[in-house]
């Protein structure tokens, strides 16, 4: 049994046996491998994290640099939220308190977002907000590879202050211009406007007595003609300077006159669609937006050589949606400097709605070409 046991190894140890040199192999791999990995990878990981740790210790020391130079404040968050570092600025952000270890959404309000996706993610997110009577233009940046987040604050009260005076002027400057066009609009309509109305009276009475000739009765026929053709101008003129039915029939039937004016003038054939105006607009919205459609419509009838247009004034959602159309030649020069142009009078007017668009807050969008005419999209909120 002895001697059995003894061969079996024997045979089994031999260097001629295949499975003597498989195991010597699997053993030598082993060894290689963990040798490799002690000597080799251990020692490379722990050089890769002292690096990491020595960069992101440079990347702090370097943005905590920045921070004490910035003259604006700046705050430093955890991934919590929690407030960890304050530049200089940023300690006079509110009087008497000190900032370090409180919340930072406390602070500001518009951080109501959750930071720790915003700092996992390397996300921004700029707004504006108001803190201790100060409004200022606030930035939020999240930096994973450091688990934190600047916020960055620049102070923008003289800027908006500055804002509500320049609309306070515009408001007042608006006010001046509606105060002397209603003034001209009666000159001409009490001066000129009768001055021309009674001279037509008298040719149409009298003409037939006073000339017996057939081609002196013409003649002053198409004088009173002419007369009429004037007069029809004037009291268009005067309509548009001094809107009359939009403060006493409201601005739907004020728009509709217009639309039916130029119409009825023989300018272009017009259209007007309106949805959900109830009459609760304000005065000086209303007179707004009948100023926007009037300065539409008049580039249309002298600059788009258009055949067709359309108006439509939509009510909804907290606000008045203006769609005006042509099929006109287009606007051939570029839209942008188009808005701000003072030279050319379709330039001008394109400036004038730009302008009170951008007063009540709005959006003012062209959409041109060649073929399709052109389109303006106006937006204004009604709170």
């Amino acid at each position: 049994m002895h001697n059995d046991l003894s061969q079996y190894i024997k045979l089994i140890l031999s260097p001629e046996d295949p499975i003597v040199y498989s195991i010597l192999l699997v053993v030598v791999i082993l060894a290689l491998i963990f040798i490799f990995y002690k000597y080799i990878v251990l020692p490379l990981q722990k050089k890769h994290l002292m690096e990491t740790h020595t960069l992101e210790l440079a990347n702090a020391r370097l943005m905590s640099l920045f921070a004490e130079l910035d003259p604006d404040p700046v705050i430093r968050t955890d991934i919590n939220g929690k407030i960890i570092y304050t530049n200089g600025p940023a300690k006079h952000l509110i009087e008497g308190r000190d900032l370090n270890g409180k919340l930072i959404n406390v602070i500001v309000r518009g951080i109501d977002f959750p930071i720790i996706d915003f700092i996992n993610s390397d996300k921004s997110k700029s707004f504006m907000d108001t803190i201790n009577s100060k409004s200022y233009s606030i930035t939020f940046k999240g930096i994973s590879s450091l688990n934190i987040a600047q916020v960055y604050f620049h102070d923008i009260t003289d800027k908006i202050e500055k804002e509500i005076k320049l609309k306070k002027l515009s408001d007042d400057l608006q006010n001046k211009i509606e105060v002397d066009r209603h003034r001209i609009a009666m000159e001409l309509h009490d001066g000129i406007g009768q001055e021309l109305l009674l001279l037509k009276m008298d040719l149409s009475s009298n003409y037939k007595d006073k000339y017996q000739s057939d081609r002196e009765n013409q003649e002053v026929k198409n004088y009173v003609e002419s007369l009429q053709k004037i007069i029809t101008e004037l009291n268009l003129v005067i309509f548009n300077i001094k809107p009359a039915a939009l403060r006493e029939t409201g601005l739907g039937t004020a728009l509709s006159t217009m639309v039916n004016k130029i119409s009825s003038a023989g300018y272009i054939k017009g259209s007007l669609n309106i949805i959900g105006l109830n009459g609760s607009l304000n005065d000086k919205l209303q007179l707004a937006i009948y100023r926007i459609v009037q300065e539409a419509l008049n580039n249309i009838v002298k600059h788009s050589g258009a055949k067709e247009f359309s108006v439509q004034l939509i009510n909804r959602n907290r606000a008045i949606k203006i769609l005006i159309l042509d099929n006109g030649k287009g606007i051939s020069k570029d839209i942008s400097e188009l808005t701000t142009m003072w030279k050319d009078t379709a330039g001008f007017g394109l400036f004038n709605i730009r302008e009170r668009v951008e007063h009540f807050n709005g959006i003012f969008k062209i959409d041109s070409s060649e073929k399709n005419g052109t389109l303006l999209v106006i937006e204004l909120p009604t709170l």
